[in-house]
């Protein structure tokens, strides 16, 4: 144990031969959709499946406030700690731009953290509603999809939903709605 929480290994294995640990005991976001994932992750390993090692970036990170704050991957430091300064772009895409952002008179941003001529690797949100639009960022991220082919699906107007295009849009260099 360290600090109150039992270490794992990326199996979840604890030290103790056969014993597991998940959810609230480990280190790590305490989600309870993280905690679900690991219960599910140690039933395959258990049952001789070899699943693959969950990646802590690809979890879902909501914060129910007003305005909602929701993130996915890698922040723009940690992106570039990983891959380099000169190899990672970002790019906000203010919520201003937005229909249903103006008729929820909210404000705020979507940020999209990439690797330069390469795939998403965080995208982060603040904004009424942004919670819901965590489930595309999840798909965008741990599919490893590129700006140009998020920007080729069409996004309902007016959504929320629309800014994540919007932005993806833009980072791919055919800005529609964007505003600074």
């Amino acid at each position: 144990m360290e600090r109150g929480f039992v270490l794992t290994d990326d199996r979840l294995r604890t030290s103790v031969p056969n014993v597991f640990a998940v959810g609230d005991i480990v280190p790590g976001l305490q989600l309870a959709h993280r905690g679900f994932q690991q219960g599910i992750f140690v039933a395959e390993e258990i049952a001789g499946k070899n699943p693959a090692p969950i990646d802590e970036a690809g979890i879902p990170r909501v914060t129910y406030s007003d305005p909602e704050v929701a993130s996915m991957g890698l922040t723009e430091a940690k992106a570039k700690e990983k891959y380099g300064a000169d190899k990672v772009q970002a790019y906000n895409y203010n919520l201003g731009g937005n229909g249903k952002s103006q008729i929820l008179r909210t404000q705020g941003f979507v940020k999209l953290v990439r690797v330069a001529d390469g795939p998403v690797v965080g995208v982060h949100m603040v904004g009424a509603r942004v919670g819901e639009l965590i489930g595309e960022a999840q798909l965008i991220y741990n599919w490893e999809a590129y700006p140009a082919e998020v920007a080729q699906l069409v996004h309902a107007h007016p959504t929320q939903n629309e800014a994540l295009g919007e932005a993806h849009l833009a980072l791919a260099g055919k800005p529609l709605h964007a505003h600074a």
